[in-house]
């Protein structure tokens, strides 16, 4: 926002007596409060509020979880402190992670030459495509489902795989469902059809993806399905509650043992979850109950989701292992960034659990070393 002439303010903070408000539709901008009325006629958000609302896919609501609302609690403080112990006495059940950093072939013959310095992103989607060429995820007929796709840079690199197997040829080529709430610059949906051409010698490439801009939790994922296909979840770093709402919306889909192949979700930023939302409750209350802790489940992954933030947040310059600083637990970092990657193991768990009770093989595995990315952690189910 730039100053109005002769002040040193923009609109946004300027000591005008007419005041500025959050636009209802959306708080991450203000509008004039005396134009408020005319603002939500022509506001952008209600026009993406409604941008589904014909389509057949869209279902409001239809992925959110049925727990009743949570009642806001502010200071909860010692509920982080209760849980430490707690944490480490639940962390001790399960073994420790592998890390199992693959690489794809073709993604190291290709993807990396063109990449002079920072290559820490291809790393993450060679792993990842190694992932699911080992888990059998490739084949004819498949359709690859990126949730949380943004520009659609991980589908573009499984495409270019799918095409170099070269034993498969329309139509049993791959199809791409790409789903994202947002609109995204620079989307690679063009290249698929460049890739296409220049891999294969396949006209109208892009005519085997579909772009879907919805909210996960309004996605009704079964009309979009088509018979006699395979289909993958993928995703590189899946935000927050992103990942339930996906487990929520594969569920509800007549997907099933037989024709879902297999999921590859890399999952971030836990400290983003929600108590509502999370797909197993019953695992963190059965985690509890067995402690004998007096912490209800609300509280309990409110604190998960304050000591997550433990392992991503990162060190200010010059911080040292042994550092506290003021923090109010009174720990140093080091055992603060392990605490936190204890939280984020425990909610992880549970989502593994709960897909293993619907019948499939599930892993949690470190797809790639904490230097080249923190949330390291991803969510590979294939068929039993």
């Amino acid at each position: 926002m730039t100053c109005r002439e002769g002040t040193n303010r923009c609109i946004v903070h300027s000591d005008s007596a007419t005041k500025r408000v959050p636009c209802p539709l959306d708080p991450n901008h203000t509008v004039w409060e005396a134009s408020l009325q005319k603002h939500l006629r022509k506001c952008n958000k209600l026009k993406q509020r409604h941008l589904n609302d014909d389509q057949e896919f869209y279902q409001e609501n239809l992925n959110l979880g049925e727990l009743p609302p949570l009642q806001p609690f502010e200071d909860f403080t010692q509920d982080v402190l209760e849980t430490i112990p707690l944490v480490e006495k639940v962390y001790k059940q399960f073994e420790e992670l592998p890390l199992e950093q693959k690489t794809n072939n073709y993604m190291e013959s290709s993807r990396m030459l063109q990449l002079p310095s920072n290559k820490k992103h291809a790393w993450q989607q060679s792993s990842l495509i190694q992932h699911m060429v080992d888990g059998r995820m490739f084949g004819p007929n498949r359709t690859f489902i990126e949730f949380g796709c943004g520009r659609a840079e991980l589908s573009r690199y499984v495409n270019q795989v799918a095409l170099l197997r070269g034993d498969l040829e329309l139509p049993e080529l791959p199809k791409f469902l790409l789903i994202d709430r947002g609109s995204n610059r620079m989307k690679f949906d063009k290249k698929f059809g460049d890739d296409s051409w220049e891999i294969a010698k396949i006209r109208n490439g892009r005519d085997r993806i579909q772009r879907c801009r919805i909210d996960i939790k309004d996605l009704k994922l079964s009309s979009l399905l088509e018979d006699d296909r395979g289909y993958v979840a993928i995703s590189k770093h899946l935000c927050g509650v992103a990942t339930d709402l996906t487990l929520r919306c594969l569920q509800k889909s007549t997907l099933n043992e037989k024709t879902l192949v297999g999921v590859c979700i890399a999952m971030c930023c836990r400290h983003c979850c929600d108590a509502q939302e999370y797909i197993n409750p019953e695992f963190l209350k059965n985690q509890l109950t067995e402690s004998g802790s007096r912490l209800d489940y609300h509280r309990f992954f409110k604190s998960l989701m304050k000591m997550c933030s433990w392992a991503t947040c990162g060190r200010r310059p010059g911080m040292e292992d042994d550092d506290i600083g003021e923090h109010f637990t009174g720990l140093p970092v080091i055992k603060r960034e392990e605490l936190g990657r204890m939280a984020r193991r425990i909610i992880d768990e549970g989502r593994a659990q709960w897909v293993r009770d619907k019948g499939f093989h599930v892993r949690l595995v470190k797809y790639v070393g904490r230097e080249i990315s923190l949330e390291n952690v991803a969510l590979v189910v294939t068929r039993k």
